[in-house]
């Protein structure tokens, strides 16, 4: 059978690799984690080292994908770099040997095409494993036999993620004409079925299936908390700052927002000292992994731009309607179920915690939920604190009253939550009559979410 025959045979590729300090990485070891595989219906291997790779065709376990990890100054790549490698590999017993096929310089400055022609001389597949579109259109040129998204997320081309890059999959499998195997984070198997579903002939699955030593970081690293965190609630009226130990606010002060973004952020930065982490919850979208604000309406004034980094403080920052309602999620009552929160402020935020996940664009991207437009505006032009002024008239809170059944009503229709929570000084305002879903953090409720960010980043 061809390596396409044994993909629609079962197309997961169980990836058989020890993690750095592993005590698993002896060969005997991980073929035993590999008949495990084997057993459950994998039959196609990636193995990494010339050692392994005899190994695993001594115990007849299918068909081997060959691989060097090997690294050398002054070049980022190290997945079989060199004609050397390639060398070594030609002398193993496996059917194809992945290779990086980014666009980046070589450590002997040999080019891709002339990896794959060695690769091929000794009769093998060649494996492209790519980190864009541009790398496998290359990678195509070059001569490989299939192309992989496995460097997708780790290069400059694409920043990391928690998921498989499903995105650049698709333009992949459009754009090439030879078989795409799909890697990179695959650890459910509904994203397997997803990138199936996409055009990929294969899943490569590697921690997921066979690293109890990554799996129990993973676990041991998401139930660790530190002991004290600083957190900040910037909204349009108030900047917030709350000192939390164990989850307890311990103090915490405010001012007027300053409209000079450098104001606001050293006014944060003094009150910083001490935290193992800060948090920071704000209007506007918050790239997760710049902390830099893209995008905001002027109710904090030139807020784009600003970024939240702090020498010496690991720091999460998100949208101010993400952050609260990660925070009520954190509570005991609410976790692990589906938990909308409406946050009525000064603007309007909105977030949706499902079963312990966030649910945000890439980008830090919120639920748009303040813009839905109901009867007479927007639900943050009726129910935002900015609309409705210090001294709303009655004829404006008894219009954000409806306002504020039809948008519930919208959320458990839309949404189907467990429980639905309201917070902010407008939610909060004994005229609005939502006392009966009022947060218990009362009007903490953003410094809360921020904390909650810092202590449990989602």
């Amino acid at each position: 059978m061809t390596l396409l025959d044994w993909f629609r045979r079962c197309p997961i590729v169980a990836s058989v690799q020890a993690s750095p300090g592993s005590p698993l990485g002896d060969p005997e070891t991980l073929v035993r984690l590999a008949q495990a595989s084997s057993r459950a219906g994998a039959s196609v291997f990636r193995v990494e080292g010339p050692a392994a790779v005899s190994a695993f065709a001594k115990a007849n376990l299918g068909p081997l994908i060959g691989l060097i990890k090997r690294k050398y100054d002054g070049s980022p790549v190290y997945i079989t770099p060199t004609l050397k490698d390639v060398g070594v590999l030609a002398q193993a017993p496996c059917e194809a040997i992945a290779l990086d096929a980014t666009i980046r310089p070589r450590p002997d400055g040999v080019s891709l095409s002339a990896l794959v022609d060695a690769i091929h001389r000794a009769g093998k597949l060649a494996i492209g494993d790519c980190d864009s579109l541009e790398s496998a259109v290359a990678a195509e040129s070059a001569g490989v036999d299939l192309v992989s998204t496995t460097l997708c997320g780790y290069t400059a081309e694409a920043p990391p993620g928690d998921e498989p890059d499903l995105e650049t999959l698709g333009q992949i499998v459009q754009r090439v004409t030879i078989p795409v195997l799909a890697e990179g984070r695959y650890t459910e198997p509904w994203q397997a079925r997803a990138a199936l579903a996409i055009g990929a002939v294969g899943v490569v699955v590697g921690g997921a299936l066979n690293d109890p030593f990554k799996q129990t970081r993973r676990f041991v690293k998401a139930t660790q908390t530190p002991k004290e965190v600083v957190a900040f609630d910037i909204g349009g009226t108030w900047l917030r700052c709350g000192r939390f130990r164990e989850w307890t606010l311990v103090e915490s002060e405010r001012i007027p927002t300053p409209a000079n973004p450098d104001e606001r952020l050293d006014w944060m930065r003094a009150r910083a000292g001490g935290a193992e982490r800060v948090g920071v919850g704000t209007g506007g979208v918050v790239d997760p992994v710049t902390g830099v604000v893209i995008e905001a309406k002027p109710i904090i004034p030139n807020h784009v731009g600003t970024r939240f980094e702090f020498e010496g403080f690991e720091t999460i920052a998100l949208n101010d309607g993400l952050a609260t309602a990660w925070g009520h999620a954190c509570l005991p009552v609410f976790a692990g179920r589906r938990v909308a929160t409406l946050a009525l402020g000064t603007g309007v935020g909105f977030g949706l915690v499902d079963r312990g996940r966030l649910l945000m664009g890439p980008d830090g991207e919120y639920p748009r939920f303040n813009d839905v437009v109901l009867g007479g505006g927007s639900i943050e032009e009726v129910l935002g604190g900015a609309a409705l002024g210090a001294r709303a008239s009655p004829e404006a809170r008894a219009a954000a009253s409806q306002a504020a059944i039809a948008a519930l009503a919208l959320i458990r229709a839309l949404m189907l939550p467990d429980a639905v929570i309201v917070c902010g000084g407008v939610g909060l305002a004994p005229w609005l009559g939502l006392d009966a879903l009022r947060s218990p953090y009362g009007e903490d409720a953003g410094l809360y979410g921020a904390a909650a960010l810092a202590i449990w980043p989602p």
